[in-house]
């Protein structure tokens, strides 16, 4: 029985010590859905895991530049071309203080007024003791951007 006592001890003591760890990086998810609002900078304030991501801005180019080479040939087969083709750019302030390598996952959900989804995309970015801007960047038909009212951004971090 003592021993009993004594295993349920230590499991809710390393329990607890995993919990507090946790707690002491903070959450692992963050979810916000803000204004779309060009070449202005939006404060987020997000922190998952260590990593902290202080503020966002949006901004646009016309072309079809930008994206990855999946949306670049994705863009073709459907018909986008630099007439056609707007590029939405988000520029994220990010700083991981820790000597740790996290991996964020940046998502962003473009959204209408009444906040159905138009689009989606994402990106991941490793960080180790460092500071860095990540830019995630969307190709959307031009005439489909004025549509574009909100963006839902999602965080999710992981160890490395």
């Amino acid at each position: 029985m003592v021993r009993k006592i004594a295993t349920a001890a230590v499991l809710v003591l390393l329990a607890a010590t995993g919990a507090a760890r946790a707690a002491e990086s903070g959450s692992l998810r963050f979810e916000k859905t803000v204004p779309f609002s060009r070449d202005r900078l939006i404060e987020l304030g997000a922190q998952v895991g260590p990593v902290r991501i202080s503020q966002v801005q949006f901004s646009t180019s016309s072309g079809g530049g930008g994206g990855s080479v999946k949306d670049s040939i994705l863009s073709r087969v459907h018909g986008g071309d630099s007439d056609t083709m707007t590029v939405i750019k988000a520029s994220f302030d990010s700083e991981n203080p820790k000597d740790q390598e996290w991996e964020v996952t940046y998502t962003l959900e473009f959204l209408d007024a009444n906040g159905k989804l138009i689009d989606r995309t994402s990106r991941s970015e490793s960080f180790e003791g460092e500071a860095d801007v990540v830019k995630v960047e969307r190709p959307i038909l031009t005439y489909v951007l004025p549509m574009v009212a909100k963006v839902r951004i999602k965080l999710e971090a992981s160890l490395d």
